[in-house]
C-alpha cells in the first residue's frame, strides 16, 4: 500500500515536470537524417538539446568511452525497461525513485533563459551530469543496436553516445 501511495504521488508530480519527456512512436533512418514521429529531423551536423538528468546522473547520455562500461552497464540493469522506469518507476529502486524525483521538484524552475545555467548548478545532480545538462551538442553519426538507436554526439571535444529513445522518453534529450 505504500508503494501504491508512493507511486501515485510520483505519477502526479512527474506530469506536470516532464516538459522534454517524448513519447517516440517511430524512428525512420533515411541515411542522410533520422524522422522521429514523422515531423522531428535530426541530421549529421545539427544539435540535439540536452535537458536534465533522470535521477542524479544521466543514464542514456554518456560519454564515449573504448570498451564495456562496467558502471553504466550497473546503471542500466537499475532501470528496468523504458519510459516512467527510466526514472525509477517499476525497477524497485527506491534509491534511483526518489533520487529522480528530487531532481523532478528541482526542475520545476529551470527555464532555459540567461540564469538557466544558475539553476542547473543547484540541481541535486552530480557535477557530471551539471556539466553537460542544458547544453547543445553536434550529432556526428548514429548507429542500430539492439537496444534502438544511438547518437553520437559532440561537445567540447568529448564525444557522447545518446540512447536516443530511452532519453527522449525519460527527458534527458528535449527534441
Amino acid at each position: 500500500m505504500k508503494n501504491l501511495i508512493f507511486s501515485a504521488v510520483f505519477l502526479l508530480s512527474a506530469s506536470s515536470t516532464f516538459q522534454a519527456q517524448l513519447a517516440v512512436t517511430s524512428i525512420q533512418n533515411n541515411q542522410t537524417e533520422l524522422v522521429v514521429n514523422d515531423s522531428i529531423h535530426l541530421k549529421r551536423g545539427s544539435q540535439i538539446q540536452i535537458y536534465l538528468p533522470a535521477g542524479k546522473d544521466f543514464v542514456f547520455v554518456k560519454q564515449k568511452k573504448s570498451g564495456l562500461n562496467a558502471k553504466l552497464l550497473g546503471r542500466l540493469a537499475d532501470v528496468a525497461g523504458t519510459g516512467a522506469a527510466a526514472v525509477g518507476i517499476g525497477s524497485g529502486n527506491v534509491k534511483t525513485l526518489s533520487g529522480a524525483i528530487k531532481v523532478m521538484n528541482t526542475a520545476r524552475a529551470v527555464q532555459y533563459g540567461s540564469d538557466a545555467l544558475d539553476k542547473i548548478q543547484g540541481l541535486p545532480i552530480s557535477n557530471d551530469a551539471k556539466k553537460i545538462a542544458g547544453t547543445k551538442m553536434e550529432i556526428i553519426d548514429w548507429e542500430f543496436t539492439d537496444d534502438g538507436y544511438v547518437l553520437t554526439a559532440k561537445s567540447d571535444k568529448k564525444k557522447y553516445e545518446i540512447y536516443l529513445q530511452e532519453a527522449a522518453i525519460a527527458g534527458e534529450v528535449k527534441l
